[in-house]
This record gives structure tokens, C-alpha cells and sequence, in this order.
């Protein structure tokens, strides 16, 4: 069982979209509150469209939270850019910016997530120069608005999407990160960026606990799990290879003790790409949801 302090300690659970492909907003809403979950992810771009006021009224009516939302950098009505897109994309992404972030707070969602990418076609130094750059303009946006900027490393390095992909390796573990995040000038936009980390990637870059609790606390904006395969070798595997969290390899134990050493005390927010698991129907991906976080916190 996890503790903080001697006190016993259990870390909600939150419900990903990706985990239930093809959904509308509304509909993982209501999903979650129906399976006893009280937290979900979401797209800024679905709540945007929903419209906010029938979006804060819809989470009101559930008693659901939205833990955190991407696309800060929209690509199309769902998905969202990573940090390092072409300057011409990143423009186009960043306009109606003013608009998503005041759609945070009309939720009452305090983080947004953003994905740095692995590899870049960028030189090494132009890359981390122009992530730095980006990272203190969108973290000072969200600062204006109390939001926090939890960016997400990438630990796998196969099957990656051509957004994520590159000729050369660029960030994938949560040390490389946190210098990349020290490199922001600006005070206030530093303050508002976080981390999010996700079990599968911290577990393809190494899987040390180290790396969770060397960061300072509250560092840790929000935290996405899945599990590992058992037959597949690290270096091979992919996002669609993602399990629900106590059925692979992933050591549970030393992931969760590391959070909370690190001070988080958040939901853990199942996200999984499996095609063979989003087969499955959606009540019952929510409840093998819930019952995973529950239970990958019971192991002494």
C-alpha cells in the first residue's frame, strides 16, 4: 500500500481518451461517471467546440473533473501538435491560443499537457534553443491564466508518428527535461512549467527511479500510466503495445513509491493506444481502468 507521511495514500484514477478511441468529450464524460471514475483527460479543442459554459455545466452535472486537456497547439478538431512542428505550423497552432486557455479555466482545468519531441530533423543546438523558446511563450500564456504547462519526454523509439520522428534524437528522459526547462529565461513562463510523466515512456528511457524523485516537488503536473509488454525488448516497443497498468512488466511499486517521494499527489491517468484493447467495449475498458489503478496501488 502507498504511503506519505505513514498515512496510507491512494492516487485517483483518471480516464484518457486515447484509451477509448473515437469517443466525444460528452461521451467519456459520462463514461467515467457511469464506471465510477472522477476524472477525465480531454481535448481543448472538443471543449472549445462542445462550448465551455455547456462543458462546465456538463462536468458539474457528473461531478467530473478534467485533470488536464492538450492542444495547446491544435492539429485539427482532436489531436495535438508536439513542441517542435515547422515555424509556419506553429504559427498556424498558435493562433486562437487566447481562446483555449480561457477555456481551461472555464472548466476549471488548471494543466495542459504538451509532447516534446524524441527526435528531430533539427541540429541539437537549434532544437533545444527553439524548444526553450517556445516553452517560455506558451509557459507564459498559461502563467497569465494559473494554468500549468506539464510537458511529456517521450521514452519510446519505435513506430513513432512522422511529428515525432526525426533523423536525429533530441529529449526522451525526465533529466534531459528538467535542463531543457532550466533553460527558460523567463521567470514567471519557468514557474508555470511542469512535467508530465508517463509510465510507459519512463519506462522505455530506463525505468529509474531516480528520475522521479530527483524532481523538485510539485514538479510532477500530471502523470499518464500504462504497462509494458512482457515478450517485447524495450528499444522495439511501441505506443500500441501499451497495457493496462499490473498486466506487463513495468515494476508498480518502485514507479508509485518514486511519485510519492517526489510529492505528487494527483490522478494517474490511464492511457493506452492498443488497438486490441480499444476493441473492447467501453464499459468495460472504464472499469479494467479503475480496477488496475486500484489495484497496481495495493502491492506493498
Amino acid at each position: 500500500m502507498l504511503t506519505h507521511n505513514a498515512e496510507p495514500l491512494t492516487l485517483a484514477a483518471c480516464l484518457n481518451p486515447a484509451t477509448v478511441s473515437g469517443l466525444s468529450f460528452e461521451q467519456v464524460a459520462r463514461l467515467a461517471a457511469t464506471n465510477g471514475i472522477g476524472m477525465i483527460e480531454a481535448s481543448i479543442q472538443q471543449i472549445v467546440a462542445y462550448g465551455t459554459t455547456r462543458a462546465a455545466d456538463l462536468l458539474d452535472e457528473l461531478g467530473i473533473q478534467v485533470a488536464a486537456a492538450c492542444g495547446l497547439l491544435p492539429d485539427g478538431p482532436v489531436l495535438p501538435h508536439p513542441l517542435l512542428v515547422d515555424p509556419p505550423t506553429f504559427l498556424h497552432a498558435v493562433d486562437g491560443l487566447e481562446t483555449r486557455l480561457e477555456a481551461f479555466g472555464a472548466i476549471g482545468c488548471r494543466v495542459a499537457t504538451i509532447v516534446l519531441n524524441p527526435r528531430t530533423d533539427l541540429d541539437g543546438s537549434l532544437a533545444h534553443d527553439l524548444a526553450a523558446e517556445r516553452l517560455g511563450m506558451l509557459g507564459g500564456a498559461c502563467a497569465e491564466h494559473g494554468l500549468t504547462l506539464a510537458v511529456e519526454p517521450v521514452g519510446v523509439q519505435a513506430g513513432l508518428p512522422p511529428s515525432l520522428d526525426g533523423q536525429s534524437p533530441f529529449i526522451t528522459g525526465l533529466q534531459e527535461l528538467v535542463q531543457l526547462l532550466h533553460a527558460v529565461g523567463d521567470v514567471t513562463a519557468a514557474a508555470a512549467l511542469g512535467v508530465c510523466v508517463d509510465s510507459f515512456h519512463w519506462s522505455a528511457a530506463g525505468a529509474d527511479p531516480a528520475q522521479l524523485t530527483g524532481l523538485a516537488p510539485s514538479r510532477i503536473a500530471h502523470v499518464q500510466v500504462a504497462d509494458t509488454p512482457v515478450t517485447v525488448t524495450p528499444e522495439c516497443w511501441t505506443d500500441e503495445m501499451r497495457l493496462f497498468p499490473g498486466d506487463g512488466t513495468l515494476p508498480w511499486p518502485e514507479f508509485l513509491h518514486a511519485l510519492i517521494d517526489a510529492g505528487y499527489t494527483g490522478p494517474l491517468s490511464v492511457e493506452l493506444f492498443n488497438p486490441a484493447l480499444r476493441r473492447l467495449p467501453d464499459h468495460l475498458i472504464a472499469q479494467r481502468a479503475l480496477s488496475a489503478v486500484t489495484d497496481v496501488q495495493g502491492t506493498p
